[in-house]
């Protein structure tokens, strides 16, 4: 919409609304839009063709009885809101948030009429720093230990076919159908015109699972978990048939299972036995990286822990941003929700690509169309846009910032992992230098502050604001 042109002089006027968008009213003089006229005259003459003229030497009368005076004013105008919209916001010292929009233009006198989204206004209340909260340590028990080491059997196992009955822990092949029967809708939940077209309601099948062949491991804690799913099949040999049923308890972790009827028509194909290794130095040493299963289990405890301390860093953040949602007053424009919407239906169209669909034929499968897919993103983006302002807010509020020396510290502890190796250290030494693997980096970090400074908060340790201001204007003075 906005092309060519240069600065103009301006008659401007702006009116913020409650929402942090400013209306911006720009009159351009007359004189102003008849150079740009003059000079989208030039422009044309260049363009077309007119009969006894060379091109571009057409006089401007001349182009004006070819073009008609409205097209040139329109040309004029293109030339000029782009300019007009920059000189506009200089002057007023503004800086979109989001993308402008040009609302209105009247052409005689030259009215540009423009929406500018504001930079969002968040306000926390510094009674944040009075929240407490006990945290726990990260321990690792014994039993996650152990679940680990029996990860790293199941990695080495074998498998060998066997002819007999299904027993627990084996592996067996199977084809059949699952369904799981959906009851009717209630009469209370029909209307009154329903209830006299339908005297009796039946209820309905939906598919578990409908396979020619699929291999599934005997385990009563994975499979349809506190279920007879499992116990039905065990005592089954290959080429038996089985017809069953049961209910789903009440409390199933898929809601949508929990308490319905399930049916199952399965035949066995085949078993196989699971052979686990002995958990021995052998078996550290197939890993490829252990002398003894002693250093194998000290190392997965470590992984373990390294695991769980990002976990509960992450939901010592969560728990933070959740508390500060209470305390805090966000405005933000209508379009920084539009902006956030943008981001999910960008996502969503590349999971759908890399699924080999077409968008325009998900949605027609879907039943859905553009605006409904936007609708039904709002309210996850309006709260993960109150979240991300919530957590800038406070890394503002609190004096959080990524040092060059904090960046160093992590390169260096990163690098252990690469042991003796100089080409790769140099290598990545200088790919956390720059670019993509700094932003990571430093992210990393800031976000290791951010909990960190939680934590303190919640147990009640954290630095003095005020200290914290005077700090930071003193390190803004020695620069």
């Amino acid at each position: 919409m906005f092309k060519r042109g240069t600065p103009v002089t301006l008659t401007i006027h702006s009116e913020e609304d409650e929402q942090r968008q400013l209306a911006v009213t720009v009159e351009v003089s007359e004189d102003h839009v008849k150079k740009a006229m003059r000079q989208a005259a030039r422009r044309l003459a260049k363009e077309v063709r007119i009969p006894g003229f060379r091109k571009g030497k057409a006089p401007y009368h001349v182009i004006v009885n070819r073009v008609g005076e409205d097209y040139l004013r329109g040309e004029a105008i293109e030339d000029l809101a782009q300019p007009s919209f920059e000189e506009a916001l200089e002057e007023l010292d503004v800086i979109p948030y989001a993308q402008p929009v040009l609302e209105h233009v009247d052409p005689s006198p030259l009215v540009l009429k423009f929406t500018v989204p504001l930079e969002p206004v968040v306000e926390l209340d510094e009674a944040y720093r009075e929240l407490r909260k006990e945290i726990e340590p990260v321990e690792i028990t014994d039993e996650a230990v152990a679940e680990a080491l029996e990860q790293v059997r199941v990695r080495h196992q074998e498998i060998e076919p066997v002819e007999r009955a299904i027993e627990a822990g084996d592996l067996v092949s199977l084809s059949g159908k699952g369904v799981v029967v959906v009851p009717a809708a209630s009469s209370d939940e029909e209307g009154e015109e329903e209830k006299e077209e339908t005297a009796v309601a039946e209820p309905t099948e939906e598919p578990l699972f409908d396979e020619e062949q699929v291999e599934l491991l005997m385990d009563e804690d994975v499979l349809f978990p506190n279920t007879p799913f499992v116990e039905n099949l065990i005592g089954l040999s290959a080429g038996e048939e089985k017809s069953f049923t049961f209910l789903f308890p009440e409390d199933f972790e898929e809601e949508e299972l929990a308490g319905k009827e399930a049916k199952f028509d399965v035949t066995i194909l085949d078993v196989k036995n699971r052979i686990l290794p002995e958990l021995d130095d052998e078996l550290a040493q197939q890993e490829g990286v252990f002398e003894t299963l002693a250093e194998m289990r000290e190392s997965l405890a470590e992984t373990l822990k390294s695991q769980a301390e990002i976990e509960a860093k992450n939901e010592l953040i969560d728990d933070m941003m959740d508390d500060l949602l209470e305390k805090v007053e966000i405005i933000y424009p209508p379009a920084a929700v539009e902006s956030e919407i943008d981001n999910m239906v960008d996502r969503m169209k590349q999971q759908i690509d890399r699924s080999g669909w077409l968008w325009d034929d998900y949605l027609k499968i879907q039943g859905l169309n553009e605006e409904s897919v936007r609708d039904n993103f709002r309210e996850d983006a309006e709260k993960a846009l109150a979240r991300r302002l919530v957590l800038r807010q406070f890394i503002i509020d609190e004096k959080l910032t990524v040092e060059a020396e904090d960046v160093d510290v992590r390169v260096e502890e990163r690098l252990v992992d690469f042991g003796d190796n100089e080409d790769l250290r140099n290598s990545m030494r200088q790919y956390y230098s720059s670019g993509y693997g700094l932003d990571i980096l430093s992210s990393e970090i800031l976000m290791d502050k951010v909990a960190d400074r939680a934590l303190a908060i919640y147990a009640g340790e954290a630095p003095d604001l005020a200290e914290l201001e005077a700090a930071a204007k003193a390190a803004d003075e020695e620069e």
